[in-house]
């Protein structure tokens, strides 16, 4: 590999890692290490100059935090692909007229387009329970850009679902076969972390930072007509924004929100952990000194109907309990418990946790943005309170053996937007009266997973509680 093309000047007064990103500047922007390419390892700079390692490490730091390249561990550096620039965040043209008229090839690949039922932000703006969505996966001269959700009302555009949506633009369709076209709305960009299903679509390791635009559009005669959320990836993506004269613009809004996994209708493993929720109204809460392995335990309460399994850090190998449930045992939903500190957050993450939930409201796990659902413990309603606008998501009312079904009655009353989840006092022969209480959803620890099954990794024990939990949750709500 060729070494850099330009000199170290040891008389000169600029510092030396100046010099040197000077010298790794100008071989990149003459093209000698292209976007993407290869730079030279540290020791052969250290080599190439007699450096210091430190001086190169260094240089090679701030052009990683100047975006001018990539440090990958194990690997090396490499040149930054260059961003595309897109202007439609603030004009009514789309993705595809937007960078078609740059010159640019655009290949999509629609990946779902049906009749489907909308979430809830989406229903307050269409005003539908269901819509035409479509997913389409957009690439950029044959690279992977974003990944695109959209909804659109079918009463406007009967037969959308059927048309071919591939390669080409769809504000076009709308224009050319409904005479639809957007006229106004409102578009909001933000940063967010790549999830399970967006990462793997959009070739990126999950947690990793992308620009979530989200939109809501309607026609000249006020009505609404599209929403989308567009996942882009941050490292080939930059938004502009024109500032023009003139006393009638809109200023520029800054809005701070709580970090939150990926954001937008439906984001992935969200939706999936909601749904589960929703369909079985039980979370399997273990908790041992040690566990046996993972894979045994979630493939035994999964089998039984319970298939979301919070594996709790005050294991000894909880960790290695949830990386075997999740290798093992993917019919279940694997989350981990006990969650104190970003830190716990991010191992857990790293272990495969599909959700985190914490005793209390730990704020910092909330805002850690690591791509899953958190759940906060809380009791008063001031903390309960706190921890939904913290998630948007349930909380975990905890300990409820205080108060129990009576106190979940009084505080969900006031607040009957945030989804509560009893945990503490809750088995099988109380958990209809929580359900029928107002109770997304209850937490079952050793009523449904004793302290000696989970340890001596008894299989059929913890299918037959499993079977008992979800009778009884038939039984309370059918």
């Amino acid at each position: 590999m060729a070494a850099f093309t330009g000199r170290i000047d040891r008389s000169s007064a600029v510092p030396l890692y100046r010099q040197l990103e000077d010298a790794v500047q100008s071989d990149i922007d003459s093209g000698v290490y292209p976007p993407g390419g290869l730079l030279p390892s540290e020791s052969e700079i250290c080599t190439r100059y007699d450096l210091s390692r430190s001086v190169v490490r260094q240089t090679l730091r701030h052009l990683a935090q100047a975006g001018v390249i990539r440090t990958e561990r194990g690997r090396g550096s490499f040149v930054a692909e260059r961003k595309l620039s897109e202007r439609f965040v603030q004009r009514t043209t789309g993705f595809y007229d937007d960078l078609t008229r740059m010159g640019l090839r655009i290949d999509t690949r629609v990946l779902r387009q049906e009749i489907a039922p909308v979430p809830p932000d989406v229903r307050d703006f269409l005003e539908l329970d269901q819509a035409v969505r479509i997913d389409r996966l957009r690439s950029v001269e044959g690279r992977v850009l974003a990944y695109v959700r959209t909804y659109i009302s079918p009463v406007r555009c009967p037969g959308l679902e059927r048309y071919d949506l591939g390669d080409r633009s769809l504000y076009a369709h709308l224009r050319e076969v409904y005479g639809l076209t957007v006229h106004g709305g409102s578009r909001t960009v933000e940063a967010v972390s790549a999830d399970g299903e967006i990462a793997r679509y959009l070739e990126v390791e999950p947690g990793t930072p992308l620009l979530l635009l989200s939109s809501a559009s309607r026609t000249e005669d006020g009505q609404p007509l599209e929403w989308f959320a567009a996942w882009h990836r941050a490292d080939r993506t930059r938004f502009e924004v024109e500032i023009v004269p003139g006393t009638d613009a809109r200023p520029f809004e800054q809005t701070v929100i709580p970090a939150t996994p990926a954001r937008g209708p439906g984001a992935p493993v969200g939706d999936q952990f909601a749904e589960r929720l929703a369909a079985e109204r039980v979370i399997a809460v273990l908790r041992a000194p040690r566990y046996a392995d993972g894979a045994v335990i979630a493939r035994a309460l999964a089998a039984g109907g319970v298939s979301l399994v919070e594996f709790n850090l005050t294991g000894a190998n909880a960790l290695e309990a949830i990386e075997q449930a999740r290798r093992g045992a993917p019919e279940a939903f694997v989350g981990a418990g006990s969650i104190l500190s970003a830190d716990d957050a991010r191992r857990a993450v790293d272990a495969g946790a599909q959700f985190l939930v914490c005793p209390a409201g730990v704020a910092e796990v909330a805002r850690a943005g690591l791509g899953v659902p958190v759940v906060l413990g809380a009791f008063t309603p001031t903390e309960i309170l706190e921890a939904y606008r913290l998630t948007g998501g349930p909380v975990k009312l905890f300990p409820s053996s205080i108060g129990g079904v009576a106190y979940l009655r009084a505080v969900a009353a006031p607040m009957p937007h945030v989804p509560l989840m009893p945990s503490g006092g809750v088995d099988e022969t109380n958990l209809g009266e929580f359900l029928a209480a107002g109770a997304v959803a209850v937490n079952l620890g050793s009523s449904l997973c004793p302290v000696a099954a989970i340890t001596n990794g008894d299989a059929d024990e913890l299918e037959r509680r499993a079977v008992r939990a979800h009778r009884a949750v038939v039984e309370a709500t059918s």
